[in-house]
């Protein structure tokens, strides 16, 4: 039996109040279908998405299902500000714990993977490296940093703490056994920072729980809103911030000349406010509260189109692909997608469900939207089917974990 220890700081699981999610679900097939042992360490604090356990001391450990450690950080309100960087900074020294806790609750590691992000923890893995020599060390990329922040945060690359964090991103590069990404083509960025193609890496898609479609779920327990079927219905659901803007849809939506045309837009976040002021009272244009996960998929298959943005026109950090969660809800729901996105690597370039549009290109996306209200219903279909079935050969969990375990796996053959 080989330990395997899953790092990032926003895990969630059925036992820790929250939801399944991609480690969970890894977690899981690892435990109950092969050789490897799991444990899942996390924080008591995430907002996305929002769970809050709060106990008494440093860690608690929970193994109700998936052996589950997690670690005392604070509490925070905007994602963006200084409490965050606490939070990160307060795991990171919660992880250097791990060694001093009871073996059965916290076993010695033959595998360390760590997902970013954030990428702070790499910080421990440097010292793990050498407390524990003979294990081995994978890298999941989730998000590109500091790329990340450069771009969405406005900080400068000679910002020290940035140029430190750019010294983590080459040595966790430089040092991992595997490094694995939801991204296409983050091979590419490694790359880059690399200089050269001497590391091995695997992509392996974000992906979807079958068992999240509930279809016997009363849409209207949860909404007031009346979706109206005589209606053309497009909807955005997922959370309202930066990184996935709605300006543009809200401009071309406000300003359509097309009849019984709605934009539903379901979710909450810190963009909300300005996306309400920039929609102006339009009556074509609904916003939605946040709804418990198992209704959303009722919810997309009322509509007619759906919609997301990633990132803005000459986006960096996008170029090297996105793996949206959102998109497999999209494909699940068998409705056609337009995406904003300045890549072609992605689900919906590759299962063709629909089109690429550039971020903020409003003539573009005026034009997409009204090709697929003109178009029949049976076409319109056609576009879903195909998203639908990209999604059970590629991004279900079960070809996920499988996938996982494989790589993982590999690394003692």
């Amino acid at each position: 039996m080989k330990n395997v220890w899953i790092i990032n700081q926003y895990i969630t699981t059925p036992e820790i109040e929250g939801e399944g999610y991609r480690h969970y679900y890894i977690a899981d097939y690892l435990k109950n279908n092969t050789e490897y042992s799991p444990l899942l360490i996390t924080a008591s604090f995430a907002h996305a998405p929002y769970r809050y356990n709060r106990f008494f001391g440093l860690y608690k450990y929970v193994n109700q299902g998936i052996p589950t450690l997690i670690l005392k950080t604070n509490r925070y309100g905007i994602s963006g500000g200084i409490g965050r960087i606490f939070n990160w900074t307060f795991f990171v020294v919660g992880v250097f714990l791990l060694p001093l806790i009871s073996k059965k609750k916290v076993p010695k590691p033959d595998i360390i993977v760590l997902s970013s992000l954030p990428i702070l923890p790499v910080v421990n893995l440097f010292f793990f490296k050498i407390i524990y020599p003979k294990c081995k060390l994978v890298f999941e990329i989730r998000d590109l940093w500091p790329l990340s922040a450069i771009e969405f945060g406005g900080y400068s690359p000679d910002n020290l703490f940035i140029q430190f964090i750019a010294l983590l991103e080459k040595w966790i590069y430089s040092n991992s056994d595997l490094l694995i990404s939801v991204l296409p083509r983050a091979d590419l960025h490694i790359e880059k920072v690399l200089g050269h193609s001497n590391f091995k890496y695997k992509w392996i898609t974000n992906g979807y729980s079958l068992s999240e479609d509930n279809p016997n779920l009363d849409l209207e327990e949860v909404i007031d809103i009346k979706i109206k079927q005589d209606d053309f219905n497009i909807a955005y659901a997922g959370t309202l911030v930066v990184a996935n803007p709605l300006d543009t849809i809200i401009d071309v939506v406000k300003n359509t000349k097309l009849k019984n045309l709605k934009f539903h837009i379901l979710g909450g976040g810190p963009e909300k406010d300005r996306f309400v002021e920039m929609a102006d009272g339009n009556p074509n244009i609904v916003f939605i509260d946040k709804i418990p996960k198992k209704y959303v998929a009722s919810f997309l298959k009322k509509m007619d189109l759906l919609f997301m943005g990633k990132g803005g026109k000459d986006s960096k950090v996008y170029k090297f692909g996105t793996s949206q969660l959102k998109t497999f809800d999209y494909f699940n729901a068998k409705k056609p997608i337009i995406q904003a996105l300045d890549s072609k690597e992605n689900p919906v370039s590759y299962s063709g469900a629909g089109y690429i549009v550039e971020p903020e290109n409003y003539l573009e996306l005026k034009e997409k939207i009204e090709y697929f209200y003109r178009l029949d219903g049976e076409s319109r279909n056609k576009y879903g089917e195909r998203g639908y079935s990209y999604l059970l050969n590629n991004c279900t969990y079960a070809i996920i974990n499988k996938k996982f375990y494989e790589c993982v796996d590999s690394l003692f053959h």
